[in-house]
């Protein structure tokens, strides 16, 4: 593989602060079907909704790797562009989260601005789903190739992810594969993030607020740390939130809000957030590519049926009936209301003084407090001031 000008650029992760013990998976093993590592990987979608995706000793974890290399150059190129131009792209919720948002538009955890600039490119406008051209700066134009070869590789790896999750699930072959298919129209996309250093010691540490991801799952690379998670159980103040330290040529791979809904609670998707990491990465701009994978729009949010694994509904409980994008808007709406806390959801419980169990489910404290509404911010597009 060819020098890693991105990934390999950035100081040192430091070694003086709280870390979450997240697990590693090595995809090679995956890839030959070893139940070992196919426990870890079930078992951190439990405990953590997150792990470090190795991508390390495959060719096509490699191809994966360079292909981040390219679209972070695209990245930066993108967001380099001066305001004037990237506000020509400016995304236009809610008919279209496509686009530019700059920098101090939305509020964090502590009242503060975010410091972080976004670009969203759209899976359905690079693979022609939709049927129609969606106009981007020309550092995007003139890559969609690469753009498209980025969807169709980090797709696949996903893709042997959700084979080992159908199995440890106890559902068909290719089942969650085929809820998140390229070929139908979705909300999938790539997010492309700057953040800049910043001096400031008065700043807010918080430079993207607290949230859970509302889609199926999300593959992350970045050039530095700041990623945090706040463990299952723990209330919501600052020192509980714990940094993932980032592993050199690994993914960061994390369970969204719809496999917590399609598992009746079996997975876990965890609050999270970014911040600045103490030391001298925080010199460094941080450029991050979250793939975010979103289920077919018109597919359904019911639960999932399998082999006597994921639990069927108990008594009082209703089915869903909504579609994916009509239970998305609900949800959404229920957390601008104040109605719906952002908390960490599903998964496996935590015996902690402050937590209590429901069907074996973890109830995450509520705190009291959290108006970070991001998720639900961005979405509809309705930002705070």
């Amino acid at each position: 593989m060819s020098e890693q000008k991105y990934l390999d650029r950035c100081a040192a992760f430091p070694h003086n602060v709280s870390c979450a013990d997240i697990p590693t998976v090595s995809f090679n093993q995956l890839l030959e079907g070893n139940e070992n590592e196919s426990e870890k990987l079930y078992d951190a979608c439990r405990k953590h909704g997150f792990f470090l995706l190795d991508l390390r000793d495959t060719t096509d974890g490699e191809r994966l790797l360079e292909d981040a290399e390219m679209m972070f150059g695209i990245n930066e190129a993108t967001l380099s562009l001066d305001s004037e131009t990237l506000e020509k792209y400016k995304f236009n919720p809610p008919e279209s989260l496509t686009g530019y948002k700059s920098a101090g538009q939305i509020k964090t955890d502590d009242g503060y601005m975010d410091t972080t600039e976004m670009y969203n490119i759209s899976q359905d406008d690079i693979l022609h789903t939709s049927g129609s051209k969606h106009d981007n700066p020309q550092t995007i134009e003139i890559k969609r190739d690469q753009c498209r070869d980025f969807f169709n590789h980090a797709y696949a790896a996903i893709v042997v992810i959700f084979s080992h999750l159908d199995k440890r699930l106890g559902l068909s072959p290719g089942t969650l594969a085929s809820l998140c298919p390229q070929t139908e129209l979705s909300h999938t996309s790539l997010r492309m993030l700057l953040t800049l250093p910043s001096s400031d010691a008065s700043a807010s540490p918080v430079t993207l607020g607290g949230h859970t991801d509302i889609g199926t799952i999300t593959m992350i690379f970045t050039t530095a740390g700041g990623l945090q998670v706040l463990p299952a159980g723990a209330e919501n103040v600052n020192d509980n939130w714990k940094f993932i330290r980032l592993q050199p040529k690994c993914a960061v791979i994390n369970i969204g809000d719809t496999l917590v809904e399609w598992t009746g609670g079996l997975l876990r998707s965890s609050l999270h957030r970014v911040a600045k990491v103490p030391g001298k990465q925080n010199e460094s701009s941080r450029l991050s590519l979250d793939y975010l994978v979103r289920p077919n729009s018109r597919g359904s949010m019911g639960r999932l049926k399998s082999n006597g694994i994921i639990p069927a509904l108990a008594e009082g409980e209703e089915e869903e009936t909504r579609s994916v994008d009509e239970w998305a808007a609900w949800r959404v709406k229920e957390i601008m209301s104040d109605i719906i806390k952002q908390q960490t959801r599903g998964g496996i419980a935590v015996y902690l003084s402050s937590c209590s169990r429901n069907h074996g489910i973890l109830k995450n404290r509520r705190t009291q407090g959290l108006k970070n509404v991001y998720c639900a911010k961005l979405f509809l597009g309705e930002f705070p001031t």
